[in-house]
């Protein structure tokens, strides 16, 4: 009986270590990421739509969860990009394009919101957009 417990008891500890390891190393590489939105375009003619983000923080491979546009009754837009994105390693530049006859404006643009999977590390754009 002692045999079988020991060895239960050393699997246990064995994936409980494991799993606190890659946890702490994930919540490292966390606390030094960012990313900012350097800059939002909307194409009124042609009525798209283009995200840029930048790897502000000291992180490699982050990932971008999510990255919407949204307009100015709520509703949102996801980019024409595969989401999500991975490999985001700091300094890089990431362009999300959009089309959509949702935000075809200036006038009806609210936001932009792009999330990473580390939490608490997103940026929301809510300026101006720069339009054409």
């Amino acid at each position: 009986i002692a045999t079988l417990v020991m060895g239960w008891i050393s699997t246990i500890t064995r994936t409980t270590q494991t799993t606190v390891s890659n946890r702490t190393t994930e919540a490292v590489n966390c606390a030094s990421a960012a990313i900012v939105v350097d800059d939002v375009y909307i194409q009124t003619v042609a009525r798209t739509g283009t995200v840029i983000v930048r790897s502000t923080g000291q992180t490699d491979d982050l990932t971008i969860a999510s990255a919407l546009l949204f307009n100015t009754t709520g509703n949102s837009v996801t980019p024409a990009e595969t989401l999500p994105v991975s490999d985001f390693d700091k300094g890089e530049i990431q362009t999300f394009t959009y089309s959509s006859t949702g935000i075809n404006s200036c006038a009806n643009f609210s936001k932009a919101v792009v999330a990473t999977n580390c939490g608490g590390v997103s940026a929301i754009f809510d300026r101006t957009p720069k339009c054409t």
